[in-house]
């Protein structure tokens, strides 16, 4: 017996052990997520900008604020239609902590993917060495940082993976 509650029950043999705990102040009680059993595990968010939406940048913004502190292991990206400007057309994966705002936050790539290459292919980036820069606090946030004109980009998807820390 935990405090006088019931046993912790394990949810779905991978989540966190779930646990009642009495609240001093009201005497309610709460509930915890042991997340430490989650440690070195694998988690992805992913998400799509539909069709000619991604040629527009106010498009590409925050998809994903961090539940648990982790660390950028993976990031893969696809689109359908490359970008026809004549200068260059990226994609950059942003960091953004506090209360930073997009552009603000620091590259968590060590080099930018290219909206202009080979259709339908997936792109995987390279991920900075910069240990401070691909790891996340809870509650940081990621965004997608494009640069260039984005004229005929469509259908971009990214994918990301982190190691739970």
């Amino acid at each position: 017996m935990i405090n006088n509650m019931e046993e912790p029950v394990i949810l779905y043999n991978k989540i966190p052990q779930l646990v009642q705990v009495p609240d001093e102040e009201d005497f309610s009680t709460k509930t915890i997520f042991d997340f430490a059993k989650l440690r070195n595990k694998k988690v992805y968010t992913h998400h799509t900008i539909i069709g000619t939406q991604a040629a527009t940048a106010a498009n590409y913004a925050v998809f994903w604020i961090a539940p648990f502190a982790c660390v950028l292991n993976e990031f893969r990206v696809v689109f359908q239609t490359a970008g026809t400007d004549a200068g260059a057309v990226t994609l950059d994966l942003e960091k953004l902590t506090g209360t930073q705002v997009l552009d603000a936050g620091v590259s968590m790539l060590a080099s930018t993917i290219n909206l202009k290459g080979a259709i339908n292919t997936v792109n995987t980036a390279t991920i900075t060495t910069t240990g401070a820069n691909r790891s996340l606090a809870r509650g940081d946030r990621i965004a997608l940082d494009d640069s260039g004109t984005l004229t005929s980009c469509a259908n971009v998807s990214v994918t990301a993976e982190f190691i739970i820390s």
